[in-house]
């Protein structure tokens, strides 16, 4: 895909339930990540769709980022997946959809921005670093899920990322 055009030609919005196939099948083409049931995308593209945001180009969703606030923290966002298409990675699409859910919160809303990533998962990792630096926000990682919790699974570990602002009380853009 022609980048200038690519970078022209992205819309980011909230997902909408007829959404949620394309968003699948985004997700099955985007290994590491863990595959849910379809019917879980639908529910995040309808029930959640304002803690998570899509990239579209001509019409096909591109990426998908999806979050909730943590029950037992309300201004805890939690980014729970990242996905972008095979031709738009190298992009900055990740970044930028990242902003995007941001901006789509309400007003000094979000206190802390936390997701968890596995540590052979250097895009996200690299992600999650990058976006603190360009936001001067304070990233703290510390373990979460074990290998042992996963049983037999054989799932790898899991590791908080945890983004909070030193300076305001919320994380504004």
């Amino acid at each position: 895909m022609d980048t200038q055009k690519s970078e022209a030609s992205v819309q980011f919005r909230k997902p909408k339930l007829e959404d949620g196939l394309a968003i699948y099948h985004l997700i099955q083409a985007s290994p590491p990540l863990d595959v849910n049931s379809s019917y879980l995308y639908f529910l995040q593209a309808s029930h959640f769709a304002d803690t998570c945001a899509v990239a579209e180009v001509d019409g096909q969703i591109v990426g998908f980022i999806s979050a909730y606030y943590r029950p037992d923290r309300p201004g805890s966002l939690f980014v729970w997946q990242v996905a972008i298409s095979d031709t738009m990675r190298g992009q900055g699409m990740a970044k930028r959809l990242l902003t995007a859910l941001l901006t789509q919160q309400p007003k000094d809303s979000v206190t802390e921005l936390c997701c968890t990533i596995s540590p052979s998962n250097k895009a996200s990792q690299g992600l999650f670093k990058s976006f603190a630096r360009q936001h001067g926000l304070t990233l703290q990682v510390a373990p979460f899920i074990t290998e042992a919790h996963f049983g037999d699974e054989g799932h790898e570990a899991e590791e908080l990322y945890s983004l909070t602002s030193e300076t305001e009380s919320t994380i504004t853009l």
